[in-house]
């Protein structure tokens, strides 16, 4: 009768531990444990499972007293997280894409700015690429001053250069002026040859503005 009741009691655990993912995680049986998993694991889960492991021996986390069953679940739930956590991250990015978008169409509404016309001149040794822009306030309100980006694009809208632009010399209501700038011009600089070479017709410009300041101090941003 004892015989038979440890012979139930062996076929109990040998059933019991008959999974890999039943035996305690340690170290340095890992390498011939996975040659176990993979019978019972998919690709997806060993690789999973692995780099769980590897994720966790980096750290502090005792992994000692857990089954590879644990660890997996562990990892499971982790990768359910991380989706979790890049769907919200997505979605955030994507309402700060058209919140941003919508913020330059209103200003855009509000203040035009055009290149129409682009040279190169050399003073005092120093060569400059010069611009010639023009302003137009389509407001019923003076603009005092405004700030933003202008990005020179080529024709396949690939970024050639880009220019910080703050103009503080007033615009009144519905109106236009002309605004000359220049900048340093770096034969070695690939930008500001790839810039000077191109003419105002092979040029995507593109701006972008940041704040519009009012007369009345009122703001649009």
């Amino acid at each position: 009768m004892k015989n038979q009741i440890l012979l139930f009691v062996f076929a109990i655990l040998l059933v019991s531990c008959s999974s890999p993912l039943d035996k305690p995680f340690k170290k340095d049986n890992l390498e011939e444990d996975i040659i176990e998993l993979k019978k019972s694991l998919s690709e997806d889960e060993l690789q999973m499972l692995a780099g769980f492991i590897a994720l966790k021996s980096l750290g502090d986390d005792k992994m000692l007293g857990k089954t590879y069953g644990d660890l997996l679940d562990e990892a499971k739930k982790l990768r359910e997280e991380l989706k979790k956590q890049e769907e919200e991250e997505k979605i955030l990015a994507e309402k700060a894409k058209i919140d941003e978008a919508e913020r330059i169409k209103r200003l855009g509404g509000a203040l035009t700015v055009s290149l129409f016309d682009k040279g190169f001149s050399e003073y005092n040794y120093q060569e400059y690429i010069s611009y010639k822009f023009a302003f137009e306030n389509k407001t019923d309100k003076d603009i005092k001053a405004f700030t933003g980006r202008i990005i020179f694009n080529d024709l396949f809208d690939k970024e050639i250069s880009s220019l910080n632009l703050t103009y503080d010399d007033g615009i009144p209501a519905n109106s236009t002026k002309n605004w000359n700038a220049q900048t340093d011009y770096n034969q070695f600089m690939d930008k500001d040859v790839a810039l000077k070479n191109k003419d105002v017709e092979d040029l995507k410009v593109k701006w972008i503005p940041e704040k519009i300041i009012f007369s009345d101090n009122s703001t649009l941003e």
